[in-house]
């Protein structure tokens, strides 16, 4: 933690106004521990909130009528982080879909002959079958038995995503029937993730600040657990954003004198 550095700025004072912007860090903990495993940028996140709540215990007298307040005393004190962002990079979505991130890779490529492409109760006019592979380079044939269907007539292909669409005006094509297909392919990598595959996402959290006006904070949060809220729009008529809701645990541990986090000014601007 750096030592704080003057001159403060004491209330009122329009230079403590805060018109916020910054970054956030993320250092996700290895799967059931607390193990660091290096900080990630969460990319472009549009609101960064720290939520402090006090639930307190109250007690009214019985003696008169009015019942008026006897005592009152904090009985819990915990904090949340509520962080929302734009960019839909695979580890961002990994921690709002509670996943876990595997690589999809096929890396040898090869020539392929006579594949059934069609299920068990046979060709559909309009309908999309997939391939067993991607990053087809060439698309030999497409066949109904020994039959040499016509592309762009009886169908069309994705070869990048390794898919036949059989065209609805097609008159080669007998309904029910057993199409093939004959292709090469080449060597393709696509990320990804398996998705609900934990329960939480922990880690620590790292804030940098860089307001358009006012103090620069840096905050660190030890221990925060993450669930996903609201809604996660592939489609959609605006962009689209994530959520994470996060609890703050205290790590006596570790930091037994701060164990829920730090939160110092970087640019000399703070209260006295």
């Amino acid at each position: 933690m750096p030592a704080a550095t003057g001159p403060y700025l004491i209330p009122p004072n329009p230079g403590l106004v805060m018109l916020g912007r910054g970054k956030v860090y993320f250092d996700k903990f290895v799967n059931n521990t607390t193990t660091r495993q290096g900080l990630e940028d969460l990319g472009n996140c549009t609101s960064f909130e720290v939520v402090p709540k006090i639930d307190i215990k109250e007690k009214y007298e019985s003696m008169d009528p009015q019942s008026m307040l006897y005592a009152r005393a904090p009985i819990r004190q915990t904090y949340s982080l509520k962080i929302t962002g734009d960019e839909y990079g695979i580890d961002n979505l990994i921690n709002t879909l509670l996943g876990i991130g595997y690589t999809l890779a096929a890396a040898t490529g090869g020539t392929v002959t006579a594949e059934s492409i069609t299920p068990t109760g046979g060709a559909v006019l309009g309908r999309f079958y997939d391939l067993q592979h991607r990053n087809i380079t060439t698309l030999t044939d497409v066949k109904q038995g020994a039959t040499t269907l016509v592309l762009g007539t009886d169908y069309t292909a994705d070869l990048v995503r390794g898919r036949v669409y059989l065209l609805p005006t097609s008159v080669t094509i007998t309904p029910g029937s057993a199409l093939t297909a004959d292709y090469v392919w080449a060597a393709y990598t696509y990320s990804g993730l398996n998705i609900g595959q934990v329960g939480t996402i922990d880690g620590y959290i790292n804030y940098r600040g860089n307001p358009v006006k006012g103090p620069a904070y840096e905050g660190e949060w030890w221990h925060v657990q993450f669930t996903p809220s609201g809604n996660l729009g592939f489609i959609a008529d605006d962009f689209g954003n994530w959520t994470l809701d996060g609890m703050v645990i205290a790590d006596t541990v570790n930091h037994p004198t701060n164990p829920i986090g730090i939160l110092y000014a970087t640019n000399g601007i703070a209260t006295a």
